[in-house]
């Protein structure tokens, strides 16, 4: 493979087709040793780094060692589920129900119990210390009410409404806090306002164009107008607040490069992406691409250091001071150690349900408790000192916080780099930016789950641990426009039109809800061959890796959340392929389409016996039908 300088990342495969050399645009050098089954059983990697993995007679990982005499270990049930997992930090425990559904996580000494109705789903999250969070639905899936507490403190509610695409329009918070959205014809965000003690406290007007990029936004209370550019690629290029001399760049070379200057002249970039120098700071790394240094213009230099996973370990400031970091064997970061304090963090699931200074004598006096949407949007913080209720913009970055008269304590904008530009009250008060990250004020990065952005650059600081599957502009990019797009987890972006639902206790697919625009025809991914669904047994069996959201929709075939096995003929093709080319059709022809597509299982099969696709467009298009999962059989 040849970027578009001519570099080439090269993969070398054995007799079997197994990847045993890997050399990337940098000429970085791994190495894969295999077992007979073709099992990883040794990275060698570069600078006489190497990880070593051990095996169960299944072939899941039960142990990974690291040149630095880190660890971790992993132990299942007979079904294959995982039941604990452990690293020199933390010890994860998981309790599940007969079904598989884990009803009860350990961190340590601090548990989060699940509890499910008849269809698994979650409608109450307890914890140790004191969460009591309640989750109402309507028929369709979405939340209709959020209640949540702490001990024996007075409740926070919240109330939705939704259009009929699964839109919200309403959420009705304490205080009379009342947040409405308004769209056009094809989906799209045009109107955002909030009311607060009988006035308007926030009002933006949202201007899209016909391939669904946000040319403008405007504040309506103060008159100020944000407009964005992009070029043939649709990178998001430039902002500009209203003048000649306002504009923000970003614009991107061949190979997706980022600059602050239209001409591209202000940075340096190495081999394989890496930023070399700005304007303000010249950047050095070690063997494997990971930021180690940085020395400002005025001779302050940064340090920073990993573990043996390539987890960020330690930042040691200008001033010598460090910061330290500690996480679980799942990316999660359960502790940050400064001079001034210890944060420790408990987790629900993947997302911040709980933290508190460890060094205090108890966590009481200052736990926080963090109430999120489905998802990665949050929704309120619980404190000792009151609830506070979060208002976010429709890419789901928290923008206005409120106290439980009304009172608007909090706020923030952000750039089109990520930075927070303007922000009223405390700038930490609420740390979370772009969905999935949380911003460390000691060092000025954002936390993204397996790396950390820094948005002084708009780069991360190492490449992305999972390659070029991570689908990002370079391996050190961010996504090519952040005003629809996000990357979760710091491994792959994912645009703001389509949700991917979460792999459910057995690993298997939950479905896909996307808004299909006609600028996602025909962008998705085939299926990758690295990818086993549950249930596959390949062709021999007549298997498919099928899509749920169809490539020629927008669907990932490199995300195994929306890879289910299906029967090949006919179920992925012809039967389901012709109602994706319908919907295909109907999408180019200018109707936007609300679609979902949810696998149906019996028990614990791992493979579904049949997928109920719906979809509904903006013309009147509709659809509503369930294909079996066996040949020749499809109902409607």
């Amino acid at each position: 493979m040849f970027n578009e300088k001519g570099k080439a990342y090269q993969l070398e495969r054995d007799e079997k087709g197994n990847i045993i050399k890997e050399i990337g645009f940098d000429d970085m050098t791994r190495t894969y040793e295999r077992s007979l089954a073709g099992l990883v059983q040794r990275i060698n990697r570069p600078g006489n780094r190497w990880t070593a993995y051990q095996h169960d007679n299944l072939g899941n990982v039960i142990r990974a060692d690291y040149y630095d005499d880190t660890w971790e270990t992993f132990s299942y049930d007979k079904n294959g589920l995982l039941l604990e997992t452990a690293n020199d930090h933390v010890t994860v425990k998981l309790e599940r129900d007969a079904s598989g559904q884990v009803i009860k996580e350990w961190q340590n000494d601090h548990w989060i119990e699940s509890s499910y109705d008849e269809l698994g789903n979650r409608f109450q999250i307890t914890s140790s210390l004191g969460a009591n969070i309640t989750v109402a639905r309507n028929e369709m899936g979405n939340v209709t009410q959020m209640t949540a507490s702490h001990s024996d403190q007075a409740q926070w509610t919240a109330s939705m409404q939704y259009n009929e695409l699964g839109q919200e329009i309403e959420r009705i918070l304490p205080g009379d806090v009342i947040s409405k959205w308004q769209y056009d014809i094809s989906g799209r965000p045009t109107h955002h306002r909030v009311r607060s003690q009988n006035r308007d406290t926030r009002r933006r007007v949202y201007n899209w164009d016909v391939n669904h990029r946000l040319r403008s936004m405007v504040n309506e209370l103060t008159g100020v107008k944000v407009t964005y550019g992009y070029d043939e690629f649709s990178n998001l290029v430039w902002s500009n607040q209203g003048g000649q001399f306002d504009f923000l760049y970003r614009s991107v070379d061949d190979v997706g490069n980022l600059y602050e200057t239209r001409e591209k002249s202000d940075r340096v970039y190495g081999p394989g992406s890496r930023l070399l120098e700005t304007k303000d700071a010249n950047f050095s790394y070690d063997e494997e691409g990971n930021l180690i240094e940085k020395v400002e213009n005025n001779g302050d230099t940064w340090k920073y250091e990993y573990y043996g996973n390539g987890m960020l370990s330690k930042v040691i400031k200008p001033d010598k001071t460090e910061v330290t970091f500690k996480y679980d064997t799942l990316g999660r970061r359960v502790e940050k150690s400064s001079n001034e304090k210890s944060m420790r963090f408990v987790w629900d699931g993947n997302t911040i349900l709980h933290e508190f200074d460890s060094q205090k004598d108890s966590a009481e006096p200052d736990l926080v408790t963090w109430v999120f949407n489905d998802g990665f949007v949050p929704s309120a913080k619980i404190t000792s000192e009151g609830h506070y209720s979060i208002i976010s913009d429709y890419l789901g970055t928290p923008v206005e916080a409120y106290d439980d008269e009304g009172n608007k304590v909090w706020s923030a904008d952000l750039d089109v780099y990520g930075r927070v530009k303007e922000f009223t009250g405390e700038k930490d008060f609420i740390p979370f930016r772009y969905q999935g990250q949380y911003e460390d004020q000691e060092t000025g990065l954002y936390y993204n789950r397996f790396r950390y952005y820094d948005p002084e650059q708009g780069n991360y600081t190492q490449i992305d641990p999972i390659g070029l599957a991570g689908n990002n502009p370079t391996l050190y990019g961010y996504v090519s426009d952040p005003n629809i797009w996000l990357d979760l987890f710091g491994l792959n972006s994912t645009g703001g039109h389509i949700i991917y639902g979460e792999l459910d206790h057995l690993g298997r697919p939950t479905g896909v809800s996307a808004t299909i625009t006609s600028d996602m025809i025909g962008t998705g991914s085939p299926a990758s061959f690295h990818i086993r669904p549950p249930g596959f047994g390949g062709q021999k069996s007549g298997h498919a890796r099928g899509h749920l959201l169809a490539k020629i929709l927008g669907g990932s075939g490199k995300d195994s959340r929306n890879l289910v096995t299906l029967i090949h003929n006919p179920v992925n093709s012809p039967v389901m392929r012709d109602f994706e080319l319908a919907v295909r059709d109907i999408v180019k022809n200018g109707q936007t389409v609300s679609y979902r597509a949810v696998p149906i299982y019996d028990g614990s099969d791992l493979m579904p016996r049949g997928v109920t696709l719906s979809a509904k467009g903006t013309g009147g298009f509709s659809l509503d039908v369930t294909i079996v999962n066996r040949k020749y059989s499809c109902k409607k």
